[in-house]
């Protein structure tokens, strides 16, 4: 089981991927359809929002003490699932 900052790390960095991820998907969207942007910022609006509390808990994490941290690990989890989910739908738009 990972440490609070082997955890907090790899959280870390898998934000500044998916940062790297999301200009990249923007790029690939422009000079697409207007129909498929459409549908395309409405799921990175989705997904933003997803990586906004992925991210309140990610410094909820950073500001608690071990005490706390299984239990908010559990939510982080919960959290970081959806946000793969996000990126999936997003991807999935991309690819058309």
């Amino acid at each position: 089981m990972a440490t609070r900052k082997e955890y907090i790390d790899k959280l870390e960095n898998q934000m500044r991927e998916w940062n790297a991820q999301i200009d990249e998907y923007q790029k690939k969207a422009e000079g697409r359809s207007e129909e498929l942007k459409a549908k395309f910022n409405v799921k990175m609006k989705e997904l933003q929002e997803k990586r906004a509390k992925l991210r309140l808990k990610l410094d909820k994490i950073k500001d608690s003490g071990e005490d706390t941290f299984d239990q908010l690990k559990k939510d982080a989890d919960h959290l970081w699932d959806n946000v793969k989910a996000g990126f999936a739908e997003v991807r999935s738009i991309i690819k058309k």
